[in-house]
């Protein structure tokens, strides 16, 4: 598995993805050639279902877009299943804690970073993948091609953050906006002083630590966020451009 996603973070060239929340595979074909570079399935706020996403991950792969999951929650279970259908990254949301972290850490990686199973998945080919004669060697380069990113979005994470994205298999962090300025009382106040010294306090704790940044912002803020130092940005969603692109649609055929 090569991960295209990070090798473009590498070689420090921005990124552009978005949310998917629709569950149907031409929805990633369609976002394939609209040029992005990833998609992350969202299995926490839409009504994606494992099998839905496992059919997705598989159609970004033959699309060359790389698949990243947004958990529904950091347990063991969660983490597993998306890894072993292919999932090239998570973002786990709601963090709050330091031990939270490690438990994903754990469940996520493989020996010797953690305590990954390993079985007949189909990340693995179902045991046929190239490779698999060395097992430890094929186990380094899965811990080394996923990416692992807590979403920094509670106040706890917050007062955290220089420790959680210092931990050794985490590889940077997501910014959830909109939650992280709720935590603070400033629901959706994006330019607040509070939300602004908070955003600018988890880029630089990534920045310190040798991590990527990622954050979500709508069409308005995304350049901004790249010239600010963000690794990657993920803007919008499908379900919000689908509508955008039909209301526009009716109001130049209807007037």
């Amino acid at each position: 598995m090569l991960n295209k996603l990070r090798e473009k973070l590498l070689k420090g060239e921005p990124s552009l993805g978005t949310f998917v929340q629709m569950s149907d595979t031409a929805i990633i074909e369609c976002l394939a050639l609209a040029g992005l570079d990833y998609v992350v399935l969202d299995l926490e706020h839409s009504p994606m279902s494992v099998e839905s996403a496992g059919r997705q991950i598989i159609t970004a792969e033959r699309r060359s877009l790389t698949p990243l999951v947004r958990l529904a929650d950091s347990s063991r279970t969660s983490v597993m299943k998306m890894l072993d259908l292919g999932a090239q990254g998570l973002i786990i949301p709601a963090i709050k804690t330091v031990e939270e972290v490690k438990n994903v850490v754990r469940y996520g990686r493989y020996y010797p970073l953690g305590e990954r199973g390993f079985g007949p998945a189909r990340a693995s080919d179902f045991t046929y993948a190239a490779g698999l004669q060395d097992l430890g060697s094929y186990l380094e380069s899965r811990n080394r091609e996923t990416l692992l990113l807590p979403q920094c979005e509670t106040r706890e994470c917050l007062e955290n953050v220089e420790e959680i994205v210092s931990l050794d298999g985490v590889d940077g962090l997501f910014i959830g906006p909109f939650d992280l300025s709720i935590a603070l009382g400033k629901p959706a106040h994006f330019e607040a002083e509070e939300v602004q010294a908070a955003i600018q306090r988890i880029l630089a704790a990534c920045q310190a630590a040798g991590k990527f940044c990622f954050t979500y912002a709508d069409r308005t803020q995304a350049r901004l966020r790249f010239q600010q130092g963000f690794n990657s940005v993920a803007t919008s969603m499908d379900t919000v451009e689908c509508t955008r692109a039909f209301q526009l649609l009716v109001r130049e055929v209807m007037g």
